[in-house]
């Protein structure tokens, strides 16, 4: 009982203090589709791959002038990327916070607003102990916080780019997050099928204004989980 009570003393430190004990982070980006994959069409031109890597490389430029946060994107460039390959560039970086970027659509054109998603889903149980079992659990519940967390701020900042269009943010077994031990969040910009948002999505000035909202989110994500 007591090196169970040790363990979780030491897990709680460590997690309360994750960001504290580093002033450098590093965060994946992850631009959905691409290649062959285009995504959602928001013009006979431009499609959901298209949008969604020019929003992350507007990111990874505002933070590369940061000097304590590094952005990784999973692509950089209109290529073929599975799912599963974009998870292991996450689990082979160190990597403090994962976010994919997504452009929804609906069964209709009247469906409207942005989503944000995190996993709650455990991965399986360990057989190491009970007192392993626990530390696991403990661990695997701060992520789940911090990526409530960070969708929090996410939703409040692109709140100024699409007022009162919020969804909610949701717990949903999305593959993409399933089983990454990093906060990890899928945001769902809004629906190609809504005219005016489609619009919008393909819109460089409503791109970059997006791309800032989430600059801003990640940043404060650090600097709160930091104090």
């Amino acid at each position: 009982m007591s090196t169970i009570v040790t363990v979780l003393f030491f897990v709680t430190l460590t997690a309360a203090s994750a960001f504290a004990l580093t002033d450098k982070y590093e965060v994946v980006i992850d631009p959905a589709h691409g290649g062959s994959d285009p995504g959602v069409a928001l013009s006979r031109s431009v499609n959901e791959k298209d949008a969604t890597l020019t929003i992350a490389k507007m990111i990874k430029e505002t933070l590369d002038k940061t000097e304590n946060i590094k952005v990784i994107l999973t692509r950089s460039t209109d290529i073929d990327l599975s799912v599963v390959d974009r998870k292991t560039m996450v689990d082979k970086a160190t990597t403090d916070l994962f976010v994919s970027i997504h452009i929804n659509a609906g069964f209709g054109n009247k469906s409207a607003g942005y989503e944000i998603y995190y996993s709650s889903r455990k991965g399986a149980s360990s057989d190491n102990g009970e007192s392993k079992e626990i530390v696991d659990d403990m661990i695997e519940s701060r992520f789940v916080n911090d990526s409530i967390f960070f969708a929090q701020l996410a939703q409040r900042n692109i709140e100024k780019v699409f007022p009162r269009e919020g969804r909610g943010i949701r717990d949903a077994p999305i593959f993409i997050l399933e089983g990454l031990s990093v906060p990890a969040v899928e945001i769902e910009l809004g629906f190609a099928t809504h005219i005016k948002t489609r619009k919008k999505l393909d819109d460089e000035e409503v791109q970059k204004a997006i791309a800032d909202r989430l600059s801003k989110s990640i940043q404060e994500f650090f600097t709160s989980s930091g104090e």
